[in-house]
């Protein structure tokens, strides 16, 4: 309830209706950030064709980023690994290697991150669900807003 009495003491909310406040906060999204299911990073890496440079640096035994393409691929190979946390420091870090060993540019590597973000409704992200009338009358009610 705090999240929605915080969110309507906003002055956008402040001359709405109680129906009108309630459309406006359920139609309102956030971008969060989510650990990545495996299968896209690695569709990712093989639709932008890092994947195969990858594997043609690990069995190359004169390629100076051959332990680099090693590790990665071992990680993205792992049984145990379902998500990727893309935020962590050693995912950032592999990703940055990717870039220094020229197997993926900078904007692939953006866009790898990026598979990250999520846009969800604020009122999902709080907790709160689909927001009716009578929750909206009721915060205002505590902000002593009538």
């Amino acid at each position: 309830m705090q999240a929605l009495i915080d969110e309507l003491s906003k002055p956008e909310y402040a001359s709405m209706s109680d129906q009108a406040a309630a459309d406006a906060i359920n139609a309102k999204t956030v971008t969060i950030r989510k650990p990545v299911d495996l299968w896209m990073v690695v569709e990712h890496s093989s639709r932008n064709g890092y994947r195969a440079k990858l594997e043609l640096a690990r069995t190359n035994g004169n390629h100076p980023c051959q332990e680099t393409a090693i590790n990665i691929l071992e990680y993205i190979n792992s049984p145990r690994l379902q998500t990727v946390d893309m935020d962590l420091p050693s995912t950032r870090g592999m990703v940055q290697a990717l870039i220094q060993c020229h197997f993926a540019t900078q904007a692939m590597a953006d866009e790898l991150l990026a598979l990250a973000d999520q846009t969800v409704r604020w009122v999902d992200h709080n907790g709160i669900g689909t927001l009716g009338v009578g929750l909206v009358r009721n915060a205002r009610k505590k902000m002593g807003v009538q």
